[in-house]
């Protein structure tokens, strides 16, 4: 296999933002796969990524899992992003929620997805990703980071945060170590003292926080923090199945409406599916506000500077075009636009 092409495709098996950013606690290495009740045996396959099928939950608390017209087949990917795009050619997947990173790479792999829908994810002036240190390490911003070892997932927007935020202070990638380690692991090793700091998102965000580590840096104004819809290019070339994967999305939309409206109620249910503490899981609901957004300029050129970025770090050989990405169909139907 080519070496570029194998690289690529180890990538997306290590992009585990996704997975952290719908919440998830602690992987497993077990996929597997639940139904709701539909009809006119027509099923719509969703992958959720992570331990957890926080999705499924979410829509059966906001009672958006009924009257359906199709049959909900959900399937956990552990692996976050690359598990489900690894599953796409099998065809047992049709569409997923996740981070921005997993389909930039899953375009180097050459895998068929498009981009359908594109969500903020955090309340305004919050930060997907931040960047820890410990309250007596001395280190303050990302300026301090110079020199420092930093924990963090390679060809994830964990790393694209540090980056970013090393350049707003001057600095390059360069100018610190990086540890490459998955999410669990990174913590880990910072609270074992073998790095100075971490970027941390999901529940490991969370902990830190409630933990009163120092928060030295994060992606605000620099990163966009958005969640995408992903859809498999066989699904969308199914009419039947677009309009399946519009109708759930559009399902999902209205029930992250009913969480915001009810977060005492979706708190507790988001712990009990999870299996986090309440005080971790009321940390990350209240981090949480989802909108859908227009597939515009604007999105398209946020992904491609993330794109150059890690070609740039030379974990993409090529330059990319992101535009091909992207399906701006449901712009109507999921923004309004």
């Amino acid at each position: 296999m080519h070496t570029t092409l194998l690289r690529a495709r180890n990538l997306v098996a290590a992009t585990l933002a996704g997975a952290l950013l719908l919440g998830t606690s602690a992987c497993s290495d077990d996929a597997s796969a639940g139904e709701s009740s539909g009809g006119d045996d027509r099923t719509l396959r969703v992958g959720q990524l992570g331990a957890s099928k926080v999705n499924e939950a979410l829509l059966a608390a906001a009672g958006e899992d009924q009257d359906l017209d199709y049959t909900v087949e959900y399937s956990l990917f552990p692996t976050g992003g690359g598990g489900f795009m690894e599953a796409v050619p099998s065809g047992s997947v049709d569409v997923a929620l996740m981070a921005d990173t997993p389909p930039i790479f899953g375009q180097v792999a050459g895998v068929e997805t498009k981009v359908v829908g594109v969500q903020t994810s955090v309340v305004e002036g919050a930060s997907t990703v931040q960047i820890f240190a410990g309250k007596d390490s001395g280190i303050e911003s990302a300026a301090d980071l110079k020199g420092k070892k930093v924990a963090l997932t390679e060809g994830t927007i964990l790393q694209y945060t540090v980056l970013k935020a090393l350049e707003e202070e001057g600095l390059s990638y360069k100018d610190i170590t990086p540890v490459n380690l998955p999410p669990a692991d990174a913590i880990t090793a910072y609270q074992g003292g073998d790095v100075d700091a971490v970027a941390a998102l999901g529940p490991q965000l969370a902990q830190l926080t409630a933990a009163g580590d120092v928060v030295v840096a994060d992606g605000v104004g620099t990163t966009t923090g958005h969640q995408y819809a992903v859809a498999t290019s066989a699904a969308l070339a199914d009419d039947q199945k677009v309009d399946d994967i519009t109708d759930y999305l559009q399902r999902v939309g209205r029930a992250q409406e009913w969480a915001a409206e009810n977060k005492d109620a979706w708190t507790e249910k988001y712990a009990e599916v999870t299996g986090l503490p309440v005080d971790i899981a009321e940390i990350l609901v209240e981090r949480e506000s989802y909108a859908w957004l227009p597939i515009d300029d604007g999105v398209i050129e946020a992904q491609q500077e993330q794109a150059d970025a890690y070609t740039d770090l030379g974990l993409i050989q090529t330059e990319l075009d992101v535009t091909q990405e992207f399906d701006d169909q449901l712009n109507n139907a999921l923004a309004g636009e």
